[in-house]
């Protein structure tokens, strides 16, 4: 167990403790965030040379199930804080310098939907736009922002038609939030929308996702893994709701007309039980794929198409499993999970939120059949 995880486990009771107090305040507090920094949350994904504890991928994936089997809004914010810092580090080292300049506990946020527009200007880019989703923003320091590139309005284009794009980053202070997340599940996340107009970017803060360069396959390899942070999200919320459903059981609750508790129920006891290898199988194959894809990165090779698509398959799959867990622990608690103050009522809130995501579709399902039959597949999907 690494230290980060051992931290997280004493926090996790408080967490659970005040779901209910993020969800109606949108966002988690700032005193939640201090604890889970405090805990190494914040910087287990920094690489060594800024201060970071660089976790292996599935290491940091066992922290943020940890803390969404507490509270998945909670568990969604440090997830995408994660994947700021494996995208930070695709930046030119200036403005990685910049950014971990008073330590690697930062804050990060940011949106991969090219949502905006980078015009070039001098030695920098102008950038417009407005881009929703963007985790975490009231507690961000620095936030990515992917923009189409511009000349004029008319978007640019590189080999093949394939749309030009930048990645562009700014201190948070200088971007305007819009209060937009009002929604049905993982209300506390704060995914609000962002919005710049004009803004100046300078050249050290941004780099392309176009092209084979290594920095190109990092980046490429970081927005992969995106599904993966949130896989573990979801199998948390999964497990949260196991527990809860376990401990209802435990309680001695009785169906209305029933002769025996809840517990006593064979049929009770047969979904329980199958609701709970399921989570256990998807946690396997999340971990599987996550544990080949960091050897294979840290080893310096490209993954081969067949690895990448499941690796972005894996998402969808461990996402699904973890649903239908969360819904048999929502149908086994009858009529006491219809009420605000069930807590398993906001765990099939936040689930089927999560599989709203892009990255848990269905698309890569298909890129790896087409693979295992030799069909040719075009590798800017994946």
């Amino acid at each position: 167990m690494s230290e980060t995880l051992s931290n997280v486990a004493e926090v996790a009771p408080l967490i659970r403790e005040r779901a209910a107090e993020i969800e109606q305040g949108r966002q988690v507090p700032a005193d939640v965030v201090g604890l889970l920094a405090e805990a190494g949350c914040l910087r287990m994904l920094v690489p060594a040379h800024h201060g970071g504890d660089a976790l292996p991928l599935a290491d940091a994936l066992r922290v943020i199930e940890e803390i969404s089997r507490a509270d998945g809004s909670t568990g969604w914010l440090i997830g995408q804080i994660g994947l700021a810092h494996l995208l930070f580090a695709c930046f030119p080292e200036q403005a990685q310098k910049e950014i971990y300049a008073g330590g690697p506990d930062v804050a990060g946020a940011g949106a991969v939907a090219p949502k905006g527009r980078a015009a070039a200007d001098g030695d920098g880019w102008r950038v417009t736009g407005q881009w929703p989703f963007v985790t975490g923003c009231t507690h961000a320091e620095w936030v990515y922002l992917n923009c189409m590139v511009v000349e004029g309005r008319t978007p640019q284009v590189g080999p093949g038609g394939v749309p030009l794009t930048r990645m562009a980053l700014f201190p948070a202070a200088e971007l305007e939030i819009l209060d937009t997340w009002d929604v049905v599940g993982l209300r506390g996340t704060a995914s609000h929308d962002v919005r710049v107009s004009g803004a100046f970017c300078p050249g050290r803060r941004g780099f392309s996702l176009q092209g084979d360069t290594p920095g190109v396959r990092q980046a490429v390899f970081s927005i992969a893994q995106a599904g993966l942070l949130i896989a573990a999200v979801d199998l948390g919320i999964a497990q949260g709701a196991l527990d809860e459903i376990a401990e209802l059981a435990e309680g001695g609750r009785r169906r209305s007309f029933s002769r025996g508790s809840m517990a006593s129920s064979p049929v009770f006891q047969d979904r329980l039980g199958e609701a709970w290898l399921t989570v256990r199988a998807a946690r396997a194959l999340l971990h599987e794929e996550a544990g080949a894809a960091w050897e294979t990165a840290t080893a310096g090779r490209v993954a081969e198409p067949l690895g990448r698509a499941c690796l972005r398959a894996t998402a969808a799959k461990v996402t699904d499993l973890a649903a239908r867990a969360v819904r048999t622990a929502h149908e086994l608690a009858g009529g006491a999970a219809v009420y605000q103050t069930s807590p398993l009522q906001r765990r099939l809130r936040d689930i089927h939120t999560a599989t709203q995501h892009f990255v848990n579709g269905r698309d890569f399902y298909a890129t790896v059949g087409a693979l295992l039959v030799g069909e040719k597949v075009d590798p800017a999907g994946f």
